[in-house]
């Protein structure tokens, strides 16, 4: 008889496994361990969004300063006037509709954002248009936009270059406003605008300080220089993050520019004030009918869905957080690129 025969039979012992309430016990473990490394790692990633935000305003920076030095002034921030004729201003005088745009300086940095193939499929010039030429009347049936804009120049637009948009930015690629629903492609959206100064809503039917005589660097078909910068360019704004890019009261449609909304915000309002008409009695906003849309109320405010605050380029090149809590006076300052230009007052509202 072979006494070694047993000796590898498992034992009962051996052979027992986990209880439930041990199971239980390492489920419990596992999830509480889940949830203490849960905003750590939910922390991380908005560390990681939120530096690649950091790194496309720093190309925006360097690219203006880039057009500044080719061009010797920075571009405006649109491009032509519209129906609100400025007196006095050269380019608003009345011409053909074609040639007043609202193009936004974003169309004119693509060449130094590594984006010339999307530049040449907008650039017109050549047959003396350019893009977003304000035509006359009010066709809510879109026809406005698709007379000149043909499915190429449609597609163009709907093209966002990956450096307009914050992976923060809860904004949809493309505007939801019915303008555009007979559009073959809709225009698309930015997380990006730059700044027109401090006179905002408040300044309410003043087209003249609002559009073409603000006091920061971009607005209307005027042009600024460095050297008109006197507050020094690492004290003044040349733009910051927007919220809601896709809304009809917060539009940031990149490759086109409107006061207090397309690539155009002022410091009016602080940092994440909210637009829309449920915050239209607590806040200054500019209203407007917006045919095929209900009116918009525009707070022309910059924002983020960073916690508290939101990311700003400044005229040297060099991005800053600015939170929301900012001292106002302190906040108009760096929205104005001369110091004086803070003490005017506001027009009466209307």
């Amino acid at each position: 008889m072979n006494c070694t025969a047993n000796w590898h039979r498992p034992s009962r012992q051996s052979a027992r496994g986990f209880t439930l309430v041990e199971l239980l016990v390492v489920i419990a473990i596992i999830g509480i361990l889940v949830a203490l490394l849960l905003p750590a790692i939910q922390a991380a990633r908005e560390a990681a969004r939120r530096s690649q935000c950091v790194n496309n305003e720093k190309q925006i920076g360097t690219a203006l300063l880039n057009y500044e030095s080719t061009y010797k002034k920075l571009p405006a921030g649109r491009h032509g006037c519209d129906g609100a004729i400025e007196p006095g201003v050269s380019g608003c005088e009345v011409v053909a509709s074609v040639e007043r745009s609202a193009m936004s300086a974003f169309v004119k940095l693509l060449p130094f954002l590594e984006e010339q193939a999307l530049f040449d499929l907008l650039d017109l010039s050549d047959d003396g248009k350019i893009i977003w030429p304000i035509t006359i009347g009010d066709d809510s049936s879109g026809s406005d936009y698709t007379i000149w804009a043909t499915p190429e120049i449609q597609q163009a637009l709907n093209n966002r270059p990956g450096v307009f948009g914050c992976p923060s930015s809860d904004s949809s690629p493309v505007t939801e406003s019915r303008r555009y629903d007979n559009a073959e492609f809709r225009p698309a959206t930015g997380d990006y605008a730059l700044c027109m100064g401090h006179r905002g809503p408040s300044w309410d039917r003043d087209f003249y300080a609002v559009k073409t005589d603000n006091s920061g660097i971009f607005f209307y078909i005027r042009e600024i220089k460095l050297n008109q910068v006197t507050d020094g360019t690492s004290h003044t704004f040349f733009g910051g993050e927007v919220l809601d890019s896709h809304t009809i009261d917060s539009s940031n449609i990149w490759s086109r520019a409107e006061r207090h909304l397309d690539s155009m915000r002022t410091a009016d309002n602080p940092v994440n004030t909210p637009a829309g008409p449920e915050y239209r009695d607590f806040y200054r906003y500019h209203r407007k009918t917006e045919s095929p849309d209900r009116p918009y109320f525009a707070m022309g405010a910059f924002g983020s869905r960073h916690p508290r605050g939101a990311n700003f380029v400044f005229a040297d090149g060099r991005v800053e957080f600015i939170s929301e809590d900012i001292d106002l006076d302190t906040y108009f300052a760096y929205a104005s690129r001369a110091t004086e230009e803070i003490d005017d007052k506001y027009a009466p509202h209307l």
